[in-house]
């Protein structure tokens, strides 16, 4: 008879939670299949070769050195999710293509070739603030990702969707009381929203959660 009991009790409960609606399923269904995630935009060739190479066509970028840890930061959280097993330190390709400055820019496949590497991970950068209206501390960056295949001369990723690359927004959350006002403190900030930048970028490449600590 305690058997029994116990069972019908069980039963009771999960029609409650049925009954509950909306209160329930939520929480529950994030119990069950944990949290929102979004899925890859495009799937890496982990045995191919690739290197990470951020373009500053248009100087948006108030200090070169960001783009080098946009791309270091994209890099590296490419290898802590082991989508690649041959990643190119970002480095080599930015120095190649700034040794041509001074005469016609190298081509994305011609980047990729001059660091060995067979694809090239490509972000233009479009926009980059650390305010959307001059006064509020908002960081917004904003970039277009293309995948190249620098061994054969032909675009992977996107489609002739997006002729000039897949749009990627970045949106930190505003920080009203930590508005960066010195030099140092400035810096920093732009370090910080290039390194969310390089991991936005990354994400393209894997099912990651939707909500994130300090980005919307």
């Amino acid at each position: 008879m305690p058997h029994a009991k116990l069972i019908t009790f069980a039963a009771l409960a999960a029609a409650g939670l049925v009954l509950a609606g909306c209160n329930i399923v939520g929480p529950a269904f994030y119990f069950i299949h944990g949290p929102e995630k979004t899925k890859a935009a495009y799937t890496l060739d982990k045995q191919r070769s690739t290197v990470v190479f951020v373009d500053d066509q248009n100087s948006v970028l108030p200090r070169r050195n960001l783009r080098m840890e946009i791309a270091a930061s994209a890099t590296q959280t490419i290898q802590e999710e082991k989508l690649v097993d041959d990643m190119i330190d970002s480095r080599g390709a930015i120095l190649a293509a700034t040794r041509d400055r001074d005469s016609e820019p190298m081509s994305v496949v011609a980047v990729g070739r001059a660091v060995k590497a067979e694809v090239v991970i490509y972000a233009i950068v479009d926009r980059f603030s650390l305010s959307t209206d001059g006064v509020s501390y908002s960081p917004v960056a904003a970039v277009r990702v293309k995948i190249v295949d620098a061994a054969n001369d032909t675009r992977l990723w996107p489609n002739d969707t997006y002729p000039d690359g897949f749009p990627l927004n970045v949106t930190m959350f505003e920080k009203a009381r930590d508005r960066p006002n010195s030099a140092a403190q400035i810096a920093q900030a732009e370090v910080e929203l290039a390194k969310e930048t390089g991991v936005a970028i990354a994400e393209l490449f894997f099912s990651h959660e939707v909500k994130r600590e300090n980005r919307k």
